[in-house]
């Protein structure tokens, strides 16, 4: 297809502008050409590599190689911070390799103790399968929306590998103990592993380890091996704090390759002198563990983990993180957590450079993180609705659906409270049944320090057509029942998270809020 006929293509169906359209023809014809592991170092996604970088290069360029990233479910939801190492999987997939995300429905029993001075809480075995089957459903949902957004970017068009999503309790679950000491634990040596820093750090500083904490990175490494034998899975991708783990799996995997030739059973991954050949040596990267300008992990919001599931963190709260990028760190998240090209981002950089208080590079991470995490409609829906919100209307906000695009109530920032919780209660205690603040002692402290504001019409003629609506500082002594518009309350707490509340009579409130519960037990004994 040529460059023009492209350029139409994807300004007609993406509705970008011509430039940008050109800009992803060039993109697309430039890493048809550039490597693999170029194009994520380009991007940084790479942080470590345990092994020869121009080994691993010269791999890459020579023939289609196995891949795998894994995450254990600890709770019933991805959080942000797990995008950051299935990025290079969702790239090297569009690069030709075959790709495995590994959910760790074994291991989880056990708990990963890196980077951490404290165990895990066990979980019981109820618990654990839950969290397995919400978050393995949830990757599975991940790699359908990669598809869809990478075909927005004309990635379909290349070379496609293979992709699996694997429970590595297919293996582990009936893994037998002699047969794993026998083939792994001869060549695990206990100087190496108590040299590791998770193990020092857990041991000197923190509560102590357990015998099953320091097996983890073993069963991790087992986890390598069944994949390397079995799909020729050769290079495993790990989180920052990944890197001992990865290093202990790839002298496992090599000691176990070769032992196993004694077996009578050496695979094609050996030379003649039973060793591993240097094409199928395995080796690790790890990607870089991000923090904010501000020194926060990221992902995290307020100490909170910033979930990828809409029950647990709405999509416009999500957008709203997003949003709340600083500007110093914007370009890189860009280059982490999209498909846009680089040659895009240093435009869209350039314009953020003239017109910072537009964030329009800050709307961009966002829009493209949510089609990534919860597809198009949702995307466009959600940028919409923060407009909306950011400005809004009475119309706007009253609206429940539009004829071209739903608002999507129960991922919104509207929400529904009952009379009792609003009608003569301070607002504080507003904030807090609203879930803008986590107790009211908090929301009387946010008060004081004026960082709420409340939305309010113009002019009564603004008010009845419906009209835009402005922010003002919440006022202490303010009464509810002066902000009451329609039936509807406007919060807004600093600079972008909106709620809007809708009050219904409490027989018609089917949902849950914060202290609702503590409420009606209170008024059950006055009764």
């Amino acid at each position: 297809m040529p460059p023009t006929s492209l350029s139409r293509l994807l300004t007609r169906r993406s509705y970008i502008c011509q430039q940008c359209a050109r800009s992803l023809h060039k993109s697309a014809a430039q890493s048809r050409q550039q490597s693999a592991l170029s194009l994520l170092e380009e991007r940084g996604l790479v942080n470590q590599i345990a092994g020869d970088r121009d080994a691993l290069n010269k791999l890459l360029e020579s023939r289609k190689v196995g891949f795998y990233a894994g995450i254990d479910p600890t709770a019933p939801s991805l959080h942000l911070g797990h995008l950051l190492p299935f990025m290079p999987l969702f790239w090297l997939y569009y690069h030709g390799h075959h790709v495995v995300s590994l959910v760790g429905g074994a291991t989880a029993k056990v708990g990963d103790p890196s980077g951490r001075l404290t165990s895990r809480a066990k979980a019981n075995e109820d618990a654990i399968q839950k969290n397995f089957e919400s978050m393995f459903g949830q990757v599975q949902g991940l790699w359908g929306n990669v598809l869809k957004y990478g075909e927005r970017y004309g990635l379909h068009q290349k070379e496609l590998g293979k992709k699996e999503v694997l429970n590595n309790a297919e293996w582990l679950d009936g893994l037998n103990v002699l047969k794993f000491l026998r083939m792994m634990g001869n060549g695990a040596r206990l100087g190496a592993m108590l040299s590791r820093d998770t193990v020092k750090n857990k041991m000197e500083k923190g509560d102590g380890m357990s015998f099953a904490e320091f097996t983890y990175p073993l069963l991790q490494a087992w986890d390598w091996w069944q994949m390397y034998e079995e799909r020729g899975v050769q290079i495993q991708i790990g989180g920052g704090d990944q890197y001992g783990n990865i290093i202990a799996g790839v002298d496992a995997v090599k000691y176990i390759a070769q032992s196993h030739a004694q077996d009578g059973t050496a695979g094609p991954w050996l030379d003649t002198e039973g060793r591993l050949k240097e094409m199928h040596l395995p080796m690790g990267v790890t990607v870089p563990l991000l923090t904010t300008s501000s020194g926060e992990k990221f992902g995290k919001n307020a100490g909170n983990a910033v979930w990828l599931d809409s029950s647990m963190t709405k999509p416009f709260d999500l957008y709203g993180f997003l949003l709340r990028s600083a500007d110093g760190d914007v370009e890189r998240y860009l280059k982490l957590f999209t498909f846009v090209p680089v040659e895009q981002i240093a435009e869209v950089m350039t314009e953020q450079r003239k017109d910072p208080g537009k964030r329009k590079a800050q709307h961009l991470l966002a829009s493209e993180v949510l089609e990534l995490v919860h597809g198009a409609d949702i995307a466009k829906s959600t940028r919409a609705e923060h407009e909306a919100s950011r400005n809004p209307t009475l119309a706007s906000l009253t609206r429940s659906t539009d004829a071209d695009q739903p608002l999507a109530q129960d991922t919104a920032s509207r929400i529904k409270l009952p009379k009792s919780l609003v009608h003569e209660t301070p607002f504080s205690r507003i904030l807090y049944h609203a879930g803008l603040v986590g107790t009211k002692s908090e929301g009387a402290r946010t008060i004081s320090r004026g960082g709420v504001y409340v939305a309010t019409a113009a002019s009564q003629s603004t008010l009845a057509e419906g009209g835009q609506l402005q922010f003002v500082p919440l006022q202490k002594e303010q009464h509810v029942n002066d902000v009451i518009t329609n039936g509807l309350i406007v919060l807004r707490l600093g600079k972008w998270k909106v709620r809007v509340i809708e009050i219904v009579n409490d027989a018609d409130f089917e949902g849950d809020a914060p202290g609702w519960e503590e409420w009606k037990a209170a008024r059950d004994v006055k009764q």
